[in-house]
């Protein structure tokens, strides 16, 4: 390594110093405080450093990038997330800051003094070890009581609290960086190896590794895909999600013959995401014993043979089981019901009766779940504080606390309490399409843009994004900038519509927390500036639109985990009425059409605004579609899958036919497609391409 590749700092006086009451050993990489000693990784020692060689000065944004990331092309993302994470190692809080102080757009510099370590101070060798330190902390040991031998390779379980893990996720280091993306990790029984999902394109195998020596194996040649890889209690087999031509499967996999065996067919259409006991007699899974029905899960016993039998059904409306866990003495499974943007962690025992509840008030977007212990907490993975993160839940309380790994997906908890997790970074962008012209990417960042919707003249758009840290709603012309109209700490906010004259968005926002359930309020943002009005309509509502005439509101209220549509005139918001309309999961309104989408029902149903006189519409709209369609004045657009190739179709609203197809297929999360009011302009959400990597604390 020649001195060019080496971080500026890397020659700054590493002699150990104090901040505030902490001593920082830069050598070694230890702090130590209050809390017992914490191990920083290089990166946040070199942080640390450059803060500490101005103490109390500012230090730009830039001047840290440019000198701790040498040689490197890096945005201002990977610095927030590093000083994020140096924060959490130190038990700091950026509002109330001791150690690490934010100057908002500048820079950051140090809040408490720095000083030499004093002669008299005790020698490195004195100190407490990681292993005497780590004990000293609030951790309670808890034994799980372990079923049959198969189980011995287990070590006993910890049950740590939020506070507990955060040192230990932030000193995470990462287990794997390869170019494809890394998904559903899971440890061995004995914790020597991590297997997961290696995909590249529409591809995947599974990939089998060891912790301490990056040893690797793969399963499969990259012609199915292969996903959600979980060991079977001797170690030596793997289960496994497999899809090709031939439909899917739940597959055993012999690590040492490479023989395989179905465990179980595509009857009950599984989902990738299963699990099995820890003493390898079932499988959980879950799945549909019809289409129209939300997915609930089952138990397949895998010694005794047989049929799965159902160990949830969820009622109509309620929302699909997925994600399932079973707790270390297989006793009971912790899931996820809901629908896609709203799910709620639920428990149920194996072989009750009626005994599945749910765990705490706290919705959203979720991505998994491990039991900490056999009788608790859990650790999910969700976007309970408006950001993803792992959260530690009790299951008595229901209470809910950060513990960090901001980022984090399909978190698994292995032996001594090792965890690995998905770290997942995203972005997605808007593009304008116009005929046969080349598209062309909007307002592009590193964040997340989407949900568009064009100004009734055609000449803006409004549109969501966190490209500035929080979810706020942005306004621009198609040859101009964005600017923020709705924007803050305490709310986030989604779903942007214009009123009839423009002169106003419509939006839900909910507040940031974890204290309970947030309600979702519609409100008005003036586009011109003012105070945004809170709209009176009688509880949380998921999304509110003027019509095109200025006289009614519409907006939809939770109704289990599908909606309900009201209706109420603009100036008497309060004279609402209910829509006699099935549930829905989404709409879309003209001056003409109210056309939606239904739980489980692959046909969208067209109704005339006037009479609401429905039929369903001839166009089949594909199970992870659900947000992949828009309405415009005279045509309906739909994401579609053509011999393998994904477009938008347009078709005509009157007759149902199809009349042109657009090669710039939309993906991601939320409202993806925006159709202008002449229909020669459409705006599509487009995802950049994710970066998963795997982490691992120890």
């Amino acid at each position: 390594m020649n001195d060019h590749s080496l971080p500026k700092t890397s020659g700054r006086r590493r002699a150990p110093f104090r901040l505030g009451d902490l001593e920082v050993r830069p050598e070694s990489g230890e702090v130590v405080g209050p809390r017992g000693t914490v191990r920083l990784r290089p990166l946040l020692v070199e942080i640390l450093l450059r803060l500490a060689a101005e103490p109390g000065e500012v230090v730009r944004r830039e001047t840290l990038l440019e000198e701790v990331w040498p040689r490197r092309m890096v945005n201002d993302e990977v610095l927030s997330r590093a000083i994020a994470e140096l924060r959490t190692a130190l038990g700091d809080d950026a509002r109330a800051a001791r150690y690490v102080e934010t100057l908002p757009k500048i820079g950051y510099r140090l809040a408490a003094p720095v000083a030499p370590v004093e002669a008299a101070a005790p020698p490195m060798s004195a100190a407490p070890s990681p292993r005497a330190a780590n004990a000293a902390w609030p951790v309670a040991a808890v034994a799980v009581v372990l079923a049959g031998a198969a189980l011995a390779l287990w070590a006993p379980w910890r049950t740590p609290g939020a506070a507990d893990l955060g040192p230990r996720l932030a000193a995470a280091r990462v287990f794997t960086s390869d170019p494809g993306i890394e998904l559903h990790p899971r440890f061995s029984p004995d914790g020597s190896q991590v297997a997961y999902a290696l995909a590249s394109g529409a591809r995947s195998r599974i990939v089998v590794q060891a912790v301490d020596t990056s040893t690797r194996r793969f399963v499969g040649d990259g012609a199915d895909v292969r996903v959600s890889p979980v060991f079977f209690p001797d170690g030596r087999r793997l289960a496994y999600w497999r899809r090709n031509e031939a439909g899917c499967a739940i597959v055993e996999h012999d690590l040492a013959t490479g023989a395989e065996r179905t465990l179980l067919d595509c009857a009950l259409s599984p989902r990738p995401r299963f699990d099995l006991s820890r003493d390898g007699a079932r499988l959980v899974f879950a799945g549909q014993s019809h289409r129209e029905h939300p997915s609930g899960l089952w138990i397949l016993e895998l010694r005794a043979g047989g049929a799965p039998t159902p160990l949830t059904a969820p009622q109509a409306g309620a929302g699909d089981d997925v994600l399932p866990r079973f707790s270390p003495d297989g006793a009971r499974v912790a899931f996820f019901r809901g629908n896609d943007s709203h799910r709620q962690v639920w428990v149920v025992e194996v072989g009750g009766t009626g005994t599945a509840r749910a765990i705490g008030p706290h919705e959203g977007l979720v991505y998994g779940a491990a039991w900490l212990d056999t009788r608790g907490p859990l650790l999910v993975a969700a976007d309970w504080l408006g950001f993803r993160a792992l959260n530690v839940l009790d299951l008595e309380s229901g209470v809910a606390t950060l513990a960090g790994a901001r980022g984090a997906r399909a978190p698994d908890v292995g032996p001594s309490g090792r965890i690995t997790w998905e770290h997942a970074e995203y972005s997605a962008n808007l593009w304008l399409a116009r005929g046969t012209a080349e598209p062309v990417p909007l307002w592009r960042s590193t964040r997340y843009s989407g949900q568009a919707e064009f100004a009734p003249d055609g000449r803006r758009v409004a549109f969501a994004s966190n490209r500035d840290g929080t979810d706020a709603i942005y306004l621009a012309a198609l040859d101009g900038a964005a600017r923020r109209v709705a924007f803050g700490d305490a709310w986030r906010y989604s779903r942007p519509h214009w009123s009839a004259d423009a002169g106003a968005i419509y939006a839900t926002r909910v507040a940031v927390g974890l204290q309970g359930p947030a309600t979702p309020e519609a409100v008005r943002i003036p586009v011109a500036g003012g105070a945004t009005e809170v709209l009176a309509l009688g509880g949380p509502v998921a999304d509110v639109r003027e019509s095109a005439d200025g006289h009614w509101l519409y907006w939809m209220v939770p109704a289990a985990s599908a909606f309900a549509l009201w209706r109420a005139p603009r100036s008497n918001p309060t004279a609402s009425q209910r829509l006699p309309l099935p549930p829905m999961s989404f709409f879309h309104m003209n001056a003409e059409w109210l056309v939606f989408a239904q739980p489980q029902l692959a046909r969208l149903t067209a109704c005339r605004l006037q009479t609401l006189a429905c039929s369903p519409l001839p166009v089949e709209l594909e199970a992870d579609a659900l947000y992949h369609w828009a309405l415009g004045p005279r045509s309906l657009y739909v994401r579609v899958r053509d011999a393998g190739n994904v477009a938008v179709a347009v078709y005509d609203l009157g007759t149902g036919a199809r009349t042109a197809t657009l090669p710039l297929a939309p993906s991601g999360a939320g409202t993806s497609i925006a159709v202008a009011p002449d229909e020669r302009s459409v705006l599509i959400a487009r995802e950049e391409g994710p970066t998963v990597d795997l982490m691992l604390a120890r």
